[in-house]
């Protein structure tokens, strides 16, 4: 995926361009991600990227932190279509842990998502508790055809989801020491298998 071309800076005159705005900033800083950690990406290298103002970004997508987890939320809704298509031939934890491995963007947030979180505005943890609810919703559904799950459970697992991917990403890929985890697939895929084993043996 290209950046987008930047173009002169707009005032959004309606909602339509604002929407238009945004889009153009999360694949600017999508695309950034690729080759940038999330916590050195700053407002600037969007600008840049986006051609708008650092003026605009903050207008538009409120805060470095809520544009972040903006693009976390569309990975995770990426990442839950490619997963429901992955399940039917394999395991859930299996399943989960290779779509997880393909996306290292949403693996980079994911980590990076605490210090992000912590910044927030309180209108804009509004923002993302609702983000987090639908994510949430989607993932029981790709999941439960294969793995039925009641809602406390599917709480608990997207919550062991994040903590397996956050913490084996960061070891996995460390700013400048070893990697202490050589295989995050494999890493991530032995830690769900274990967590769901462990659900459904709480629910016999």
């Amino acid at each position: 995926m290209s950046i987008p071309r930047p173009l002169p800076f707009a005032r959004a005159r309606n909602e339509a361009q604002r929407q238009d705005r945004l889009t153009r900033l999360t694949a600017a800083t999508r695309e950034l991600l690729t080759h940038t950690r999330a916590t050195a990406l700053t407002l600037g290298d969007v600008a840049t990227a986006a051609g708008l103002a650092k003026s605009g970004i903050l207008r538009y997508a409120g805060s470095r932190e809520a544009l972040l987890l903006r693009v976390m939320h569309d990975e995770h809704l990426a990442w839950i279509d490619t997963l429901a298509r992955e399940l039917p031939g394999r395991t859930p934890a299996e399943a989960l842990a290779r779509t997880l491995a393909a996306r290292p963007v949403l693996c980079e947030l994911i980590a990076a998502s605490p210090a992000l979180i912590a910044k927030l505005s309180p209108d804009e943890m509004g923002v993302l508790m609702t983000q987090a609810r639908d994510a949430q919703q989607r993932l029981g559904s790709a999941l439960r055809p294969s793995l039925p799950l009641s809602d406390d459970q599917l709480s608990a697992l997207t919550a062991a989801v994040h903590a397996f991917t956050g913490t084996a990403w960061a070891w996995t890929n460390p700013n400048s020491i070893r990697p202490i985890v050589t295989d995050f697939e494999s890493t991530v895929g032995r830690l769900l298998r274990v967590f769901i084993a462990g659900l459904e043996s709480v629910d016999r």
